[in-house]
């Protein structure tokens, strides 16, 4: 049984892939408008889930990250990434090819978001608050220059160095 917290962010990645679609949805026309709104929240959720849920599921571990939590974190660079260069549908197409597995590893029975709030036991309402306190994360302008990765493959990849080192 999926609790307060699943359903409160499982709820916010529907949202998301509603923006998403709509950002390709009309043939010939890409919605920039519903391209930002998904930015801005899916860069909020992300800071979500490494500013509140992984480490708060860290300290009630005892000081060990989630066995997902690497994986995640990677999956969490790579999309940070993929909202920098000028949106098109083929950077969607490659946003979604991260997202569908990622947002399974989270909304899943035993998942991401199940697995916090087992560990946040009677601190649930706690969690949620803290979370709805979040606020829109600032976003700056899109850049195409030097070093913009425009792929899932490369972002991975270069998101899977940076949380080697």
């Amino acid at each position: 049984m999926h609790g307060p917290l699943h359903y409160l962010l499982a709820e916010d990645h529907a949202r998301l892939e509603a923006l998403l679609s709509r950002a390709t949805h009309a043939p010939g026309r890409f919605d920039h408008e519903a391209f930002e709104e998904l930015r801005a929240g899916l860069l909020r959720h992300i800071a979500i889930e490494e500013k509140i849920l992984l480490p708060d599921a860290r300290r009630r571990r005892g000081g060990e990250p989630l066995p997902l939590a690497r994986r995640l974190r990677i999956d969490h660079g790579a999309l940070a990434s993929l909202m920098v260069p000028t949106p098109d549908r083929v950077l969607v197409a490659q946003i979604e090819e991260i997202l569908r597995p990622h947002d399974g590893l989270e909304d899943e029975p035993g998942g991401l978001y199940d697995q916090c709030e087992n560990l946040a036991g009677a601190d649930v309402p706690a969690l949620i608050e803290r979370i709805r306190a979040v606020p829109t994360v600032p976003v700056a302008k899109h850049f195409d220059g030097h070093g913009v990765h425009r792929t899932a493959a490369t972002a991975l990849a270069a998101s899977a160095r940076q949380h080697r080192m």
